[in-house]
């Protein structure tokens, strides 16, 4: 017997392989919730956060309540029904029954939950129909009452869009994220979301000035010789202007009283 199986068992680095999750397991991981061994305890009460271990018996100790989870969930979930996250929607769907009474048939109300859909509008919508039961277009099984709140479970979003719509919130969890707080050179690619060109100058000549250990006209007159000498290190998308400068002399500057060292800085 493999006796990591159970250690493994817990990691969420397997679901790294998927390219579209559920909404629920894109909540789940989120939160460090592993959708391989929770599941939630009431399907129709995911919004509370409790869960329970897959394919356990309803005992107490098999539970869990996720805080986390919640704001998570609803922040997710509220993103794809305003269409901020694109999503495939699923729902429960059952036909309508009839009910007779005498030689006349009627249709049976509508849970709360629910609402009606006609085969034909699905048709004509030209948009993917899924659904718990196979639909039929016989002329009996036209119609259907769905239930509104999509199925969670099976509603899917693509990773990689959701991790778009993250970055946009400055939200980065670790599962989505795993190099977040690694990389300390993050800062330097201009690519990076959060990029300053300034912070980036800025350090490179702090970095630059680093081996000299005598300015003879001063630190900040040494700075701005090494700015005017070396354009080229500016990454910025337009020319450095003298405000950029300012800002950055001051930054970058250790020698807050002025004048020129007699030695060092």
């Amino acid at each position: 017997m493999n006796t990591d199986w159970e250690d493994f068992s817990d990691s969420l680095e397997h679901w790294k392989w998927c390219e579209y999750l559920s909404v629920l397991d894109a909540s789940m991981l989120a939160v460090g919730l592993n959708p391989s061994v929770y599941e939630p305890s009431l399907p129709e009460r995911i919004r509370e956060g409790h869960f329970h271990i897959v394919g356990s018996t309803n005992h107490t100790n098999n539970y869990s309540y996720s805080r986390e989870f919640v704001p998570v969930f609803r922040a997710i979930s509220s993103a794809v029904l305003r269409s901020e996250i694109p999503c495939e929607f699923v729902h429960h769907a059952r036909t309508i029954p009839t009910l007779t009474v005498g030689d006349q048939e009627f249709d049976g109300s509508p849970y709360a939950s629910e609402d009606s859909i006609d085969y034909d509008f699905l048709i004509k919508s030209e948009a993917q129909v899924s659904s718990n039961f196979e639909i039929s277009p016989n002329r009996d099984n036209r119609r259907f009452y769905f239930i509104k709140e999509p199925d969670w479970e099976r509603s899917t979003v693509k990773v990689d869009e959701l991790k778009d719509w993250m970055l946009k919130r400055g939200r980065r969890p670790s599962f989505f994220f795993p190099d977040t707080g690694e990389d300390s050179e993050a800062f330097r690619n201009p690519a990076h979301e959060h990029f300053s060109a300034e912070l980036d100058f800025a350090v490179t000549v702090w970095q630059a000035l680093l081996p000299e250990r005598k300015y003879v006209n001063g630190v900040k007159s040494a700075i701005e010789a090494w700015i005017t000498a070396n354009p080229e290190a500016w990454n910025g998308s337009d020319p450095i202007s003298q405000a950029a400068k300012d800002r950055i002399i001051t930054l970058v500057n250790w020698n807050k009283g002025g004048g020129a060292p007699k030695s060092g800085g």
